[in-house]
């Protein structure tokens, strides 16, 4: 089973160690890095004196496993991206699905960052902004990559930090969860924190997304598996499975009412992601990103208890999906695992400023020169 893990911390941790190719792609092949991950720095016009104690700073981990059972080839994506200033990171996750999931979850979660970055209201509408990264982004998948997603797609969810406020893009049923201290001065780890989930599953089963998709003229059902009612009978179909959002046809069924890519089963499942803001405080300690592998066998307040007993986030991200690995063989006698990812974002509400910015997608590892620390 391949595995891989990063982790990079933003604000005088420890170097990089290990990673997703350490700037190399899955063959091997050195990148040169590409400046469009790093978030850009803030313009003179939209810096502010920092308050007391600055503003958290972050140390990002991450840790993915393939699939066992299910093909072999590993079809998420994680994203790790922050600023020479460390006021700005961003990360995110990236399931893909069908055929070409894998190459539409990593046209995404690069496409998703560049877009973002280069948005003229970046720094006074991150929400505008975000939006139109994830329209952005589906627009080039339609226009380049249109045979590739028709029955291929990728979930995506982003979690985009600017000084104290919190941003959070998803679509699919990748899952955000914000690890909340009962006190101030705690550091985090080794301490109790309560999970707060920043994100909802985009699933059928959903009543607000069921109706959407029903008032359009869609159709939401299980899937029909025909059982031979007795010696000679004609078989009936018995519903099984999770609720699914079926295309035209009626043989193309997805489990999530939103993604990236997945043409085909449009209009019913849309692009459109669901944001959220929250003002970060000293109380809130961990920001946890993972895809559906993780979260079909682990609750939020699990993970949350995980990333609390860990420094290093990497570890952290690391015992969260070995765990889930481990319940997906006891749940299916070790005959099928799925695409297991967690990013896992520390925040630091005492941390001195890096010199440098630091971004990972996909493989790919890029630097860039120091900012003001009031960007």
């Amino acid at each position: 089973m391949r595995a891989r893990s990063m982790r990079r911390s933003y604000g005088g941790g420890e170097p990089f160690a290990g990673g997703v190719g350490g700037g190399r792609d899955a063959s091997g092949q050195d990148h040169p890095g590409d400046t469009g991950l790093v978030p850009p720095s803030t313009p003179a016009s939209y810096r502010v004196e920092p308050p007391d104690g600055g503003y958290p700073r972050s140390a990002i981990g991450a840790h993915t496993l393939c699939n066992h059972g299910k093909g072999g080839e590993n079809q998420d994506s994680y994203l790790a991206s922050a600023s020479s200033s460390g006021s700005k990171s961003l990360i995110g996750v990236f399931d893909g699905h069908g055929e070409q999931g894998a190459h539409v979850s990593r046209f995404a979660s690069s496409q998703i960052a560049r877009s973002l970055f280069a948005h003229k209201d970046l720094h006074n509408d991150p929400v505008t902004a975000l939006e139109n990264a994830y329209l952005e982004t589906q627009q080039k998948i339609e226009r380049t990559h249109n045979f590739d997603a028709l029955h291929s797609g990728s979930t995506a969810i982003s979690a985009y930090r600017h000084r104290n406020r919190l941003y959070i893009a998803n679509v699919g049923d990748s899952r955000a969860v914000l690890g909340v201290c009962q006190s101030p001065i705690g550091r985090g780890v080794g301490d109790t924190l309560t999970a707060v989930e920043l994100s909802s599953d985009q699933r059928p089963d959903r009543e607000d997304e069921r109706r959407r998709i029903i008032s359009e003229g869609g159709v939401v059902h299980q899937s029909a598996v025909p059982v031979r009612q007795g010696f000679g009978g004609p078989p009936r179909f018995m519903r099984v499975g999770p609720e699914r959002v079926w295309d035209r046809t009626g043989r193309c069924g997805l489990c999530v009412t939103r993604s990236m890519g997945d043409l085909g089963m449009r209009p019913w499942v849309i692009a459109v992601p669901e944001i959220s803001e929250r003002e970060l405080g000293p109380k809130d300690k961990v920001v946890i990103l993972g895809s559906d592998g993780v979260w079909d066998h682990m609750a939020s307040q699990e993970a949350v208890d995980i990333a609390a007993r860990h420094r290093d986030p990497a570890a952290a991200a690391r015992e969260i999906t070995n765990i889930a690995r481990q319940r997906w063989h006891s749940t299916t006698q070790g005959q099928m695992s799925d695409d297991i990812t967690a990013v896992v974002m520390h925040l630091d509400h005492a941390s001195p400023p890096s010199t440098r910015a630091s971004s990972r997608s996909a493989g790919v590892a890029v630097t860039a020169a120091a900012a003001p620390a009031g960007a």
